[in-house]
C-alpha cells in the first residue's frame, strides 16, 4: 500500500511545519500579496485599474471566508482515509484543488507585482485572470460549505457515502449555488499537472466546436467550415467557451457524448497506435460465438486437516459442471467481439498454427490479462484503448485480452455484464486458443470496465467456478447513482467527465428508458423470428447443394493444404442456407466498420479446429508489423459424413428474397462461394493459381504499414502501392470528417430554437435537475453493495486512482470493505491525473508514469517481474 506523493505546482515548504501549517501560510502569503496590489492600484482612476483594485479586493474576502472552513475540513479529513500511510478521499481532494487555486493565484498575484509598473504590463488582459480566480475563489467556498454538510450527514458512520436519507437535492439547497463557468474559463485545468493542463483545454475547444456542428443544420461543408470558425472562437474567449461546455452539459443528451467520444474511433485515430504505440506481433479482433459453455466447479483451497480430507473425498466424487448462460438480455444471443494482443505469436495461438515455418513461436504464457475498456458504459472500445495495451503487451508479455462489450442505451445493464462473464467463461474454456496456459488470469479495467469486472468476479464467486487470480482496478466506479459525497462533487469541475455527462451515462446504463426498451423488445422479436425460421428450415431438411459445374469450379479453385488432407475437396458440396444469414448485431462497440469476420474457426462443441491462412500469414507474403487480420469464431456445421465447413455471411448481409426458392436459394450459394471464398491469382510464370479469398477487412483494422512480396518490387508495383496508400488516406479523412459533420439529431423534448437557446443560455440552471432517476439496488450493477460472503471469497485486489476522480470516494470505501473483512487489498492514489489518463499515457509523461504503476501492480499479481526503467524487456510468464 503505497501513494505517489507530488506538490502542486508552486508549492514553498517551510521546515518543521506541518502540511496543513504550510497550506494556511499560502493563505497568508496570498493575502499580503494582494494588499500589495491594492495599495499600488488604489490610485488609479482608469478602468482597468479600478476592476483590478475591486477584483484583488474580492480575492481577500474569498481567502478570508475559506480558511476556517480548511481548517475544519483538516480537523477530520483523516478519518476517512483508506490507511494512515495512503492518506486520500474527496475531503481530502477538495483541500488539494483549493491549494491548487492559491499557489495559481499567488503566482499571478506575483507577476502583477512585478511587472504592473513596466510599459509592456497589459492592465486589460490580467484584469480578467485575476477576476477569474476570484470567482473561481468564491464558488471553492461554496464547495467547501457542502462537504461541512456531507460531514455532518457522516459523522456518525464514518462512510464517504450517507445514508439514503439525504440526497443530492437537499445538500444543494442547504448551501449557495456553484458558478460552474470559473471552473472551464481561464481557469480551466488549474488542478491538474502541467503535461495535462494544454490537453484538456483542447479537448474542450473541441467539445464546444464541436457541439456546434452537431447541433446545427446545413450540409457537411458547412458544417466543416462551422467548426473551423467556432473552434478558433473558443479558443480566443475562454468565458463564451465555458458558457458552452457548462449549457452542453446540462442540455445535450447521451447520444452527444456517445458522438462526441467516439471521435477517438474515427479512422485516422485508429492508425495512431500502429506509429506511436509499442510493435506487437499478434493484434486480432476475434468473434465469441454465443453457444452453450459448461465449466467445473472449483474448490476452494483447504485451510485445515479435516477440510482437506473433506476435499480428497470429494475429489473422489464425479466433477460438477455448470451451465453458463448465454448473453440475452436487451436483443437476444449475439456473438461478441474481442481484442487479442500480444508481444510474440504463441503456440496454440489463435490463427498461428498454420505459420510455424514464417516467424519463431514462443510457449505458451502461464499467465492471461483478461481487459474491459472504459468509457461510461456508452462509449469507446478495445481500439480507442490499444495504445496503452500494447505497452502492457509488451512490458508484461502476457497475452491481453480485450472485451468489447455492448454499449448502452442500446444494450443497458445487465447486458455488457453478461458478454464480459461469458467472454471471461469462454477464455478460462479455451486457453490455449490465447496462448497461454491460464496458470494465472487477471482481471484488469478502468472505469466502467473496472466496475463491469468486479461483476464477474462475482458472478463467478456466486456460480462455484474458477475466480480469477487477481484483480486490477483503475478509477472504478462501484456505486452507480449519484449518492452525493465530497469526491463527485469533482465532477462539476472536471473538463473530461462533466456533471451531466456523468449523470446521463450512469442513466442510460442503468435505467433505460421505456422507448429504448420497446425498441429491444422488437429487435429481439425480429431476431428470433429469422432464428425461428431458420430452425423450420433445418427440420424440414431442407439443404442447398452446389451445381455440379459450380462445384466443379469450386474443386478447381481449392487451394492443395497439407494438413487439410483429400477430404478437403468436399468441404464446399452441401451449405445448411440457414446458416448463410447471421443476426444484426448493431450495438457492439465499432471495432470494426464494415463486414470483415466471415471465416468460421472453431466450434465449442466439436473438439477439432479448422485453421484458415490469412492473407498477412501467407509465406509469400513479409509484413514490416505483423498487425494481424480479424478472425472469427463460429460454429462448424457437420451436415454429411466429412467434416464439412459452414461459411456463414457477415451480420449486414442481405437475406436471399425468396428463400423458400430452391432456385434462387442455390445460386446465391453459388454467389456466395464465388464471390467471398474462392479466388484466382497470377503467378510469375503467368498461370492461374487458386487462392482462398482473404476476409474483407475494415479500415479501421488496417494496422499493417506495408506489404513486400518475395518478388523484386517493379515500378508499377510501387506506383500502386502509393496510390492505394494516398486513396486509403484521403479516404479516412474523409471518414473522420463525414463522422464529425454529419447530421445528428436534436435531442427529443424540444425544438431547435429551444435547443440554442439553452445552449448559448448566460444562467445555469441548478444541477441537482439530473437526479430525478432511481436506479436499482443491485449488486451486479453496484458491487459496493455485494454481501459479505461475496466479498470474502475476492481474489487479492490492487486499486489505483486520481486524487481529482469523482470515483476517487468508490475506491477507498470498497478497499475499505476488502480490508474489513481480511482480503489482500492495496490502494494507489496519484496527483495532478484526470479520471482517464491512461488514454493520455503516449501524450503526458505523468500519466505515463501511473500507466508504468499499473504495469508494477499487475505484474505483481501475475507474480511475475518486470522492468519499469525498459517497457520494451520481454519478461514475464513464458
Amino acid at each position: 500500500m503505497e501513494q505517489q506523493q507530488q506538490q502542486p505546482q508552486g508549492a514553498e515548504t517551510v521546515e518543521g511545519a506541518s502540511e496543513e501549517q504550510q497550506s494556511l501560510m499560502l493563505f497568508d502569503t496570498l493575502i499580503d500579496l494582494c494588499r500589495n496590489n491594492i495599495a499600488y492600484f488604489e490610485g488609479d482612476d482608469t478602468e482597468t485599474g479600478l476592476r483590478l483594485h475591486g477584483a484583488f479586493v474580492g480575492l481577500i474576502d474569498h481567502i478570508e471566508m475559506a480558511k476556517p472552513l480548511v481548517r475544519t475540513v483538516q480537523s477530520f479529513m483523516g478519518e476517512y482515509d483508506f490507511d494512515p500511510s495512503v492518506p486520500g478521499n474527496g475531503f481530502r481532494s477538495f483541500l488539494y484543488v483549493v491549494e491548487c487555486c492559491v499557489k495559481t493565484a499567488l503566482k499571478l498575484s506575483r507577476y502583477v507585482m512585478e511587472n504592473r509598473s513596466t510599459i509592456l504590463f497589459r492592465k486589460a488582459v490580467y484584469v480578467k485572470e485575476v477576476e477569474a480566480y476570484n470567482h473561481l475563489m468564491a464558488s471553492l467556498c461554496t464547495c467547501l460549505q457542502h462537504t461541512q454538510t456531507l460531514r455532518e450527514w457522516t459523522r456518525q458512520s464514518g462512510d464517504l457515502f450517507p445514508d439514503e436519507s439525504h440526497s443530492v437535492e437537499e445538500l444543494f439547497a442547504r448551501g449557495g449555488i456553484i458558478n460552474q463557468y470559473c471552473f472551464y474559463g481561464r481557469c480551466l485545468g488549474f488542478q491538474f499537472c502541467d503535461s495535462i493542463k494544454p490537453l484538456l483545454k483542447f479537448i474542450s475547444i473541441g467539445m464546444a466546436g464541436f457541439s456546434e456542428g452537431y447541433y446545427s443544420e446545413g450540409g457537411r461543408i458547412s458544417k466543416a467550415t462551422s467548426l473551423m470558425y467556432t473552434s478558433t472562437k473558443y479558443m480566443l474567449d475562454p468565458e463564451l467557451r465555458a458558457r458552452r461546455i457548462v449549457n452542453i452539459s446540462q442540455n445535450s443528451n447521451v447520444d452527444f457524448c456517445k458522438a462526441f467520444w467516439f471521435l477517438a474511433e474515427s479512422e485516422m485515430m485508429h492508425t495512431l497506435p500502429s506509429f506511436v504505440g509499442f510493435k506487437v506481433k499478434v493484434n486480432r479482433v476475434i468473434t465469441i460465438p454465443p453457444e452453450p459453455i459448461q465449466l467445473k466447479t472449483a474448490r476452494a483451497p483447504a485451510s485445515n486437516g479435516a477440510e482437506q480430507q473433506q476435499q480428497q473425498e470429494q475429489e473422489q466424487e464425479e466433477d460438477v459442471f455448470v451451465d453458463i448462460p448465454i448473453p440475452k438480455s436487451h436483443g437476444g444471443a449475439a456473438p461478441i467481439k474481442a481484442r487479442l494482443i500480444s508481444a510474440v505469436k504463441r503456440k496454440g495461438m489463435i490463427g498461428e498454427r498454420s505459420n510455424t515455418q514464417r516467424s519463431t513461436i514462443y510457449p505458451a504464457s502461464r499467465g492471461l490479462l483478461f481487459h474491459c475498456h472504459g468509457g461510461g458504459f456508452v462509449a469507446q472500445s478495445s481500439k480507442s484503448h490499444e495504445t496503452y495495451l500494447r505497452e502492457w503487451a509488451v512490458t508484461l508479455n502476457v497475452p491481453i485480452l480485450s472485451i468489447d462489450y455492448s454499449l448502452a442505451p442500446e444494450a443497458p445493464f445487465p447486458r455488457a455484464l453478461e458478454e464480459v462473464f461469458y467472454a471471461y467463461c469462454w477464455a478460462l474454456r479455451n486457453c490455449e486458443l490465447l496462448g497461454t496456459t491460464g496458470e494465472r488470469i487477471i482481471l484488469a479495467g478502468d472505469s466502467a470496465g473496472a466496475n463491469l469486472n468486479l461483476g464477474c468476479a462475482m458472478r463467478a464467486i456466486e456460480l462455484g467456478i474458477r475466480r480469477p487470480d487477481g484483480i486490477f482496478l483503475a478509477y472504478c466506479p462501484v456505486l452507480i447513482s449519484f449518492v452525493p459525497s465530497p469526491a463527485r462533487m469533482l465532477c462539476l469541475m472536471d473538463p473530461l467527465l462533466p456533471f451531466g455527462f456523468m449523470m446521463r451515462c450512469l442513466k442510460a446504463y442503468a435505467c433505460p428508458s421505456l422507448e429504448v426498451l420497446e425498441e429491444n423488445r422488437k429487435r429481439h422479436e425480429q431476431r428470433q423470428a429469422i432464428v425461428n425460421a431458420g430452425q423450420q428450415m433445418r427440420n424440414n431438411n431442407v439443404s442447398v447443394v452446389v451445381p455440379s459445374d459450380e462445384r466443379k469450379v469450386a474443386q478447381e479453385k481449392t487451394p492443395d493444404r497439407s494438413d487439410s488432407g483429400d477430404d478437403d475437396n468436399s468441404m464446399w458440396e452441401q451449405l445448411n442456407s440457414a446458416n448463410t444469414v447471421q443476426l444484426q448485431n448493431q450495438h457492439l462497440s465499432p471495432v470494426s466498420d464494415t463486414a470483415s469476420d466471415t471465416l468460421a474457426l472453431q466450434s465449442q462443441s466439436l473438439g477439432n479446429t479448422i485453421d484458415i491462412i490469412s492473407p498477412d500469414e501467407s509465406n509469400t507474403i513479409t509484413s514490416l508489423e505483423e498487425d494481424s487480420q480479424p478472425i472469427t469464431l463460429q460454429q462448424v456445421n457437420l451436415n454429411t459424413e466429412r467434416s464439412n465447413v459452414t461459411v456463414v455471411d457477415d451480420l449486414d448481409m442481405d437475406m436471399p428474397s425468396d428463400i423458400s426458392s430452391e432456385q434462387n436459394t442455390n445460386q446465391n450459394v453459388a454467389n456466395f462461394i464465388n464471390s467471398y471464398v474462392l479466388d484466382t491469382t497470377t503467378n510469375a510464370a503467368g498461370e492461374l493459381e487458386p487462392i482462398l479469398r482473404p476476409a474483407s477487412r475494415s479500415q479501421s483494422e488496417e494496422n499493417i504499414v506495408l506489404d513486400i512480396g518475395r518478388e523484386a518490387i517493379s515500378v508499377q508495383n510501387l506506383q500502386e502501392r502509393v496510390t492505394t496508400a494516398a486513396s486509403n488516406f484521403v479516404s479516412k479523412v474523409s471518414n473522420t470528417l463525414t463522422s464529425i459533420t454529419a447530421s445528428k439529431p436534436i435531442a427529443a423534448g424540444g425544438s431547435q430554437n429551444e435547443l440554442q437557446t439553452n445552449l448559448d443560455a448566460l444562467i445555469a440552471r441548478s444541477p441537482s435537475d439530473e437526479f430525478i432517476f432511481h436506479v436499482p439496488k443491485d449488486s451486479h450493477l453496484s458491487p459496493y453493495w455485494a454481501s459479505d460472503e461475496v466479498l470474502s471469497q475476492f481474489p487479492p485486489t490492487k486499486i489505483l486512482t486520481v486524487v481529482l476522480d469523482p470515483c476517487l470516494d468508490d475506491c477507498v470505501m470498497f478497499a475499505k470493505r476488502l480490508k474489513s473483512l481480511h482480503r489482500s487489498v492495496a490502494l494507489d492514489i496519484l496527483p495532478g491525473l484526470p479520471h482517464g489518463f491512461l488514454n493520455f499515457a503516449t501524450i503526458s509523461k505523468e500519466a505515463h508514469d501511473g500507466s508504468k504503476l499499473c504495469v508494477k501492480r499487475i505484474a505483481e499479481l501475475l507474480e511475475i517481474p518486470t522492468t519499469l526503467d525498459d517497457p520494451g524487456t520481454k519478461q514475464g510468464c513464458c
